[in-house]
Order: C-alpha cells, then sequence, then structure tokens
C-alpha cells in the first residue's frame, strides 16, 4: 500500500511512456476518473499515437509530485468514447516508487556486460577491462554482478561500458556509485563457503538518445515476454 496523498487522483497529471511502431513514444495525459482497478485518462491534446495502442501493451507512468516524482508500472486496457485520439483506461499501476527526479523503469535483467576503467583511481588503472552480467537495467544504469577475479572498480570510478541486448548492443560512459561484495551461490561442499560475487551499480553520465531509446524498447520486449508467458495455458 502507498500513502493516501501519494495515490493517483483526479486531475493527476501524468506522463505516460510505451513503445509505437518500435519507438518509445510519451503521451502527457490527465487522470479523469479513478476506478477499483484501473485509471481513465484523457490527453491534454489529441495524438494519433494513441489509436496505435493495443491491450495488455506495457506502460511506463511519471506522475507530478511537489519536489519529486512518483513512477510506475501499467498496461493499456482499452480507448474509450468515439474518439481513440484523446481518452483511454491503463489497469491501476504498480510498483510505485517516490523519487527527488525522474525515474527510468527498470527491469531485472541478464544481459552480458563488458567494461573498461576510463579513470585512474586508488582501486583500478585506466584501460583494464572486465565482463559481468547485469542484474537490471534501466535508461538510466544498471547493476551486474562480477566473478571472482575481475577488475576492482571504486564508487566514482568513470566506465565505458557495453550490453548485449538480444541481438543488439549499446554502449555508455558510466560512473560507479555503488559497489557490493556478497556472498552467493551454492557452495561446493558442505566444509566450503560460498562464493563471493562483485555487484556494481552504474548510472550513466554519457549516453545517446538512440541508445536510452534501444534500451527503453528491449525493457518492454522484455515485459511484453514475460507477460505473454505468464498468461500462456499450460
Amino acid at each position: 500500500m502507498i500513502e493516501a496523498d501519494v495515490k493517483p487522483a483526479v486531475h493527476d497529471q501524468v506522463l505516460v511512456e510505451g513503445e509505437i511502431d518500435g519507438e518509445v513514444v510519451g503521451l502527457r495525459a490527465v487522470i479523469v476518473n479513478v476506478m477499483p482497478t484501473s485509471l481513465w485518462l484523457g490527453l491534454v491534446r489529441p495524438d494519433a499515437n494513441l489509436e496505435k495502442l493495443r491491450p495488455d501493451q506495457p506502460l511506463h507512468l511519471t506522475f507530478r509530485r511537489k519536489g519529486a516524482a512518483m513512477v510506475a508500472a501499467s498496461t493499456f486496457l482499452s480507448h474509450l468514447g468515439a474518439s481513440r485520439s484523446r481518452l483511454f483506461s491503463i489497469e491501476w499501476p504498480n510498483d510505485f516508487q517516490l523519487v527527488q527526479r525522474r525515474a527510468h523503469l527498470r527491469l531485472d535483467a541478464q544481459c552480458p556486460v563488458a567494461y573498461t576503467v576510463t579513470s585512474q583511481s586508488e582501486t583500478g588503472s585506466a584501460g583494464l577491462t572486465g565482463r559481468g552480467t547485469t542484474r537490471n537495467i534501466s535508461a538510466g544504469g544498471i547493476q551486474f554482478v562480477v566473478q571472482p577475479g575481475e577488475v576492482t572498480v571504486a564508487p566514482g570510478d568513470e566506465l565505458e561500458i557495453s550490453i548485449g541486448l538480444g541481438l543488439d548492443a549499446v554502449e555508455a560512459g558510466a560512473e560507479v556509485i555503488r559497489v557490493e561484495e556478497i556472498a552467493e551461490g551454492r557452495a561446493r561442499s558442505k566444509a566450503s563457503a560460498k562464493v563471493p560475487m562483485t555487484f556494481i551499480a552504474v548510472r550513466f553520465i554519457s549516453v545517446s538518445e538512440m541508445t536510452q531509446d534501444k534500451i527503453v524498447r528491449y525493457i518492454f520486449s522484455l515485459q511484453r515476454t514475460r507477460r505473454d508467458a505468464v498468461r500462456k495455458p499450460a
């Protein structure tokens, strides 16, 4: 549950983002009705892109809040009324998060990562390289895990990151914001300890709009695939 003053309400402004014709499109809307399991929205201006949304299509929502923003995930339900370019309904959002600035939709995903240290620090030298696998990914940054023996980094280090997205790959400059050592996985024997893993969280500091768009489209694709797999009859 979220606090009452944080819940979506009539007249709230919300940015609705979804993938349309292979590109991420933003629709600026206002909540016109709050239902038990859905929200009714109206666009500030009619937009033909709205007509292209389909039932169960993943959406990312950003609500305006004083001094912050509230982000959440949802899905498109249906168009409302005679005009398919103005009014529509969406599923009641889930996973509400209050953030101090606009957040990016983040999703758990395992993608190959290659990184090169580009800044000199006490823990690593510029030019050293390593590899890992993402734990989660967004258009604003990633968290990835590396095996013991890979290049050590520390908060503040800058990296050049390459991320595999299915058959595609993207590159971005990133800054390390958090490094955690966690014992994870099954031990090889009762006497042996769990294998230590290093989790590295980075935010992108040099990334093109095209790269961010590819990441968001990849996230929407994963959401759609996972939703279809859950709903597919056994």
